[in-house]
């Protein structure tokens, strides 16, 4: 019988919260595991595997923001896409859950952050205007 290794986080775990663990053991070709499965700590395992890493948030034409990792291989890259909706998020929810009453709420500074943000909002549509005049021309 051959066995091979893995590492994973809880099946069981809550996307929206995360693992409670991440397990490590060996596993049959059905993968069912095998002999003693070692739980370990998200906070240990996410501190080495996460601590190098660069992110880096792009965005799509259509004004879909990405989160990609930087100088990995594409594995990484892969495992942000396959986690869905939390990989990519529309310009216009992100600044909808930003304005939620309730984040508002714990930010001093609420009515300066919202001219800031007010001003890069409009900065970024002259942009875009100016992107769409050159397409036409």
């Amino acid at each position: 019988m051959t066995l091979a290794t893995f590492f994973r986080a809880d099946r069981n775990a809550d996307r929206t919260i995360g693992p409670e663990h991440y397990l490590a053991g060996f596993e049959d070709q059905d993968g069912e595991p095998w002999g003693l499965i070692v739980p370990l700590e998200p906070d240990d395992v996410e501190a080495v595997v996460l601590g190098d890493i660069a992110f880096s948030v792009s965005m799509q034409l259509d004004g879909t923001l990405l989160i990609e990792a930087e100088g990995r291989g594409d594995a990484a890259n892969e495992a942000i896409l396959a986690s869905g909706s939390l990989a990519r998020a529309p310009l216009d929810e992100v600044v909808r859950t930003a304005l939620d009453p309730d984040l508002m709420a714990m930010e001093d500074e609420t009515v300066g952050e919202l001219r800031t943000l007010r001003s890069r909002l409009t900065a970024a549509l002259r942009l875009v205007d100016q992107a769409l005049d050159d397409a036409k021309e």
